[in-house]
C-alpha cells in the first residue's frame, strides 16, 4: 500500500467481487456447491413459471461416477380414469402412513413427499417462515418448524411436524430440561402440528452444540422459545431428557402416549453402532420412532466450524444407504 497507494487498493475491490467473477465468467454450468448454475436458472425459471426446459441434449456428464438414473419402464404408464392423479398430476403422497404400524391415535399421511425440512423461526425470518407455511399449505406439504420453537408465523394453515433438539425450546421448563406438558399443551392448543421430531443430531455439526448470544434474543423470540430476554441461552451437545437407547425409545412412547402423535427422530449418519442397537431394542420391544430423518453432512446451517462442516458425518447418500441396510 505504501508502494502502490492507488493499485494496491486495487486488491481488496477485487477480492469483495470475487464471488461473482468467478460465479459469471469463471465457474462452468453444473461447477458450483452446493448449487450450481443449471439448477440455480431451473428454480428460478420454475417459480416465476417461466419455460424451465432445456434444449439439445445434456451438459451433464453422463459418465460420471456416482450419477443418478432413475430406470424407465418399456412402455409409459397409463393412468386410470380414476386416478388421483388424473385431477392433480402434483399429487404425489407419501406411501406410508407415520404412526399406522405402532398403532398412534392420531397417525398421520403427508399429502406430499416433498417437504419442508427443519429450520427455525430467528436463523429464519417471519417473513420467511410465514411464506413457507403459507406455500405448503397449498402444496398440501408438511412444515417441520427447525428446534426454535412454533411461532406464529408458522400458523398459516399447513402442517406441522414439531421439532425440539437438546435446548427444548418451546417446551422446556425455566432450568433447560424437557417439559412433557408444556409439549402436551402446544399439542392440544395447535391442531396443524400432526408430528412430533427429536433431533439427535444435525448433518452440519453432528455433537456440536450451540449458544444463541442474549443480544440476538428479542422479547417475541424469548416468549416463543420459553427463554430469557437479553440472556445467552446454550444448546447442549447432548439431551437432558435421555442419555442412551433404551431412554430413548421410552421418551417417543411416553411422547407418543400423551400427545397421540406420531414420533420420530433425526439424525446425521456416522457410525453404526448406537443405530444397530436401536435396531435391536425395536425388533426385541416393538417400540421405537415412527419414522427417521436422515440429515446428509452437507446439510446447511447458520453457523457451524468448518472442520464439522467439511469432514463429520456422512453425506445422504453414503448415510441413508448404511441405516437402510
Amino acid at each position: 500500500m505504501h508502494n502502490f497507494p492507488v493499485v494496491g487498493h486495487l486488491r481488496y475491490w477485487l477480492e469483495s467481487i470475487g464471488p461473482e467473477m468467478r460465479q459469471y465468467f469463471v465457474a462452468n454450468n453444473r461447477e458450483e456447491l452446493p448449487f450450481n448454475r443449471i439448477e440455480r436458472s431451473w428454480i428460478y425459471a420454475s417459480a416465476k413459471k417461466e419455460n424451465n426446459y432445456e434444449g439439445f441434449g445434456s451438459d451433464q456428464d453422463l459418465y460420471a461416477h456416482q450419477h443418478i438414473f432413475v430406470k424407465n419402464r418399456m412402455m409409459a404408464f397409463a393412468v386410470p380414469i380414476d386416478h388421483p392423479n388424473t385431477a392433480d398430476p402434483s399429487f404425489i403422497p407419501c406411501a406410508k402412513v407415520m404412526g399406522a404400524y405402532n398403532k398412534r391415535k392420531k397417525p398421520y399421511r403427508p399429502a406430499s413427499i416433498i417437504n419442508v425440512s427443519a429450520m427455525s423461526f430467528g436463523s429464519l425470518s417471519a417473513a420467511a417462515v410465514e411464506a413457507m407455511n403459507k406455500g405448503v399449505a397449498k402444496a398440501g406439504a408438511y412444515h417441520n418448524t427447525g428446534e426454535g420453537g412454533l411461532s406464529p408465523y408458522h400458523k398459516q394453515g399447513g402442517d406441522i411436524i414439531f421439532h425440539f433438539g437438546t435446548g427444548y425450546f418451546g417446551v422446556r421448563t425455566e432450568d433447560g430440561n424437557f417439559s412433557m406438558e408444556r409439549l402436551k399443551k402446544l399439542v392440544a392448543d395447535n391442531t396443524a402440528i400432526k408430528a412430533i421430531e427429536i433431533k439427535l443430531s444435525q448433518g452440519a455439526k453432528p455433537g456440536k452444540g450451540g449458544v444463541l448470544p442474549g443480544a440476538k434474543i428479542t422479547k417475541e423470540l424469548a416468549e416463543i422459545r420459553g427463554v430469557p430476554v437479553g440472556k445467552d441461552v446454550l444448546s447442549p451437545a447432548t439431551h437432558k431428557a435421555f442419555s442412551n437407547v433404551s431412554e430413548l425409545l421410552e421418551l417417543i412412547e411416553d411422547i407418543a402416549i400423551e400427545t397421540g402423535l406420531p414420533v420420530g427422530i433425526k439424525g446425521a449418519i456416522g457410525k453404526l453402532d448406537q443405530w444397530e442397537i436401536l435396531a435391536d431394542q425395536m425388533l426385541k420391544t416393538g417400540k421405537g420412532p415412527d419414522f427417521i430423518t436422515v440429515d446428509g453432512g452437507e446439510g446447511g446451517t447458520g453457523a457451524a466450524p468448518p472442520s464439522f462442516a467439511d469432514h463429520v458425518s456422512l453425506p445422504w447418500v453414503y448415510g441413508f444407504s448404511s441405516l437402510y441396510k
